[in-house]
């Protein structure tokens, strides 16, 4: 043996470098894929709009409901426009005729005239019976037969029938009449005026067979 002390020879442990787990790599480029995605969509989104404000169309609120006066003499017919069936709802002979006379003279158009049958004991001035399209014809008459009793029925034409009751004493005259249509009478107007409740009256009407 040499003199020569032989020590020990200490090796140090060699260090090792820990991996990083795999699952914190795949949620850092998801995370660098959405930021990417994000800046891509914002910059599209930028280069596709308008970038014109939303205009916002507000609902206008409807106009109130006001009261005007309106002259009846607007909304009437002509007096040669309207057509005129008369019939004598009395007992009394000959009514039917001279009513169709002044009636005639007054401009109407007399179609029919003749002696109501079923109801021959009309009471009251009497009764306007009408269709649709003889509405406005039939409130033109009423001016001609104040407290006769309006009655529509579901007929197609425009003629109005004037059934003569036994309270019928005269046609009212034209100076009368054109005083009262000349009158303003308070008339609702508006969009926001209550719709008016529509009656629906429903009589048989009178038949009639003509004058001999």
């Amino acid at each position: 043996m040499s003199g020569m002390r032989e020590g020990a020879v200490r090796i140090a442990p060699r260090r090792y470098r820990r991996r990083r787990p795999t699952w914190h790599i795949v949620v850092a480029i998801a995370a660098a894929v959405l930021v990417v995605a994000g800046l891509i969509f914002g910059i599209a989104k930028m280069l596709t709009g308008s970038g014109e404000p939303e205009v916002v169309t507000a609902t206008p609120n409807p106009s109130p409901c006001v009261t005007v006066m309106v002259s009846p003499a607007e909304s009437l017919p002509a007096i040669a426009r309207v057509r005129v069936n008369v019939y004598n709802g009395t007992k009394t002979p000959g009514l039917a005729g001279t009513t169709a006379q002044t009636l005639r003279a007054r401009g109407f158009t007399i179609k029919d005239v003749g002696n109501a049958v079923g109801n021959r004991d009309i009471t009251g001035v009497g009764e306007l019976r009408y269709g649709p399209k003889g509405k406005a014809s039939a409130e033109l008459l009423e001016y001609y037969f104040p407290g006769a009793t309006l009655i529509p029925d579901g007929r197609s034409k425009r003629v109005v029938d004037v059934i003569i009751g036994s309270g019928y004493t005269a046609v009212v005259d034209d100076a009368t009449v054109a005083a009262k249509k000349a009158s303003p009478t308070p008339s609702p107007s508006g969009l926001g005026c209550p719709s008016p409740v529509a009656s629906t009256v429903s009589t048989p009407a009178a038949s009639a067979v003509p004058a001999a």
